[in-house]
């Protein structure tokens, strides 16, 4: 019975040294037991598994006499398929249609079983929207990382994705994005902090949703760009009935809103016409704190002067109304040099 034994573990180590577990130099070692041990390890990890408690969650099969310790401890080897399904493909026949791409090699049985693998586009498409160059007008919102192609072409979603700027603690500011702003012809940076705030509204029909908003927003937008020849919506920020700030050129991006004063002003801009009333008081609370933050930031000087559209231009904006409103705010001075 002995002799037995001695047989078999010497068996084992002649299989071990065939196929490169151990060295053959470590034959000598009088510890045979970790030889054995390891030459089980070393099975297990060479045919791609992994030694674990069979307790434990395998994403495949389960070989035993592949791993050293109690009969417990076995070597959890993952599914040919697997190698598909992880990198987010389908195994199925290649005679079958595939919205991808067929790429061989992992997927189990016959050669005929590949790995189908979508196209980036179609992460665009199966969430109902569609792969476009961003200077496009969007139905919906701008999603970035969707599409194959260049960094401008992106995925148009068939409904609003709201997302956030971030950028201010007290107020929420919709990005250009969200309401599907087309990408702007051309950029200009300020140097920021600048010294001036004008007010400004829009002379169009008002909105009281956020949906009604975006539509106004786009069609600003291309009144803008395609009719006016500016490179993009001509204010910093507008804010709309339903309350909410949007994006318009941001904080850092010269506007095309107050003639001489663009590159040193920040502009915003309510949705709506608002010569015989005024902006909802959810939209005037958005203002105050949009400006509240432009100082924290220092986008907007300490000092800063706040006019109305009309101080240093012949136009009626940003309404009688509103006009008589602003001048009750704090840092609104009449006299700008």
């Amino acid at each position: 019975m002995r002799y037995l034994k001695m047989t078999f573990v010497l068996a084992l180590l002649c299989v071990a040294v065939s196929r490169g577990y151990v060295r053959k130099s470590e034959i000598q070692s009088n510890d045979r037991t970790k030889l054995i041990l390891r030459a089980k390890g070393n099975a297990c990890i060479k045919m791609g598994g992994r030694c674990q408690d069979d307790s434990q969650r395998c994403v495949g099969s389960y070989v035993s006499g592949k791993c050293p310790g109690s009969i417990k401890h076995r070597c959890c080897l993952p599914t040919m398929d697997e190698a598909c399904t992880m990198v987010g493909g389908l195994c199925q026949d290649d005679s079958q249609g595939c919205g991808g791409s067929y790429v061989s090699g992992k997927c189990s049985g016959p050669i005929t079983r590949k790995c189908c693998l979508p196209t980036i586009d179609d992460v665009c498409t199966e969430m109902g929207g569609r792969c476009q160059d961003d200077s496009q007008r969007c139905g919906g919102s701008y999603v970035s990382g969707k599409c194959s192609g260049p960094i401008t072409r992106r995925c148009c979603s068939a409904k609003p994705i709201i997302s956030y700027t971030g950028f201010c603690e007290n107020v929420k500011i919709i990005s250009r994005d969200s309401w599907g702003a087309r990408r702007p012809k051309d950029t200009e940076e300020m140097h920021l902090p600048v010294n001036y705030t004008f007010i400004h509204h829009t002379k169009t029909g008002n909105c009281s949703n956020t949906n009604k908003c975006m539509g106004q927003l786009k069609n600003i937008q291309d009144f803008h760009m395609y009719t006016r020849n500016w490179s993009d919506i001509a204010y910093n920020f507008l804010i709309g009935g339903d309350g909410q700030v949007y994006e318009g050129r941001g904080w850092s991006r010269t506007g095309a809103h107050t003639l001489k004063y663009n590159r040193r002003s920040i502009a915003i801009s309510f949705i709506g016409d608002f010569m015989s009333y005024s902006p909802v008081s959810s939209a005037l609370t958005a203002s105050e704190k949009l400006i509240e933050c432009a100082k924290k930031h220092r986008v907007l000087t300490t000092g800063y002067a706040l006019y109305g559209h009309r101080d240093v231009g012949a136009t009626t904006c940003p309404g009688d109304t509103l006009y008589k409103l602003i001048q009750q705010w704090p840092h609104y001075g009449r006299n700008v040099s």
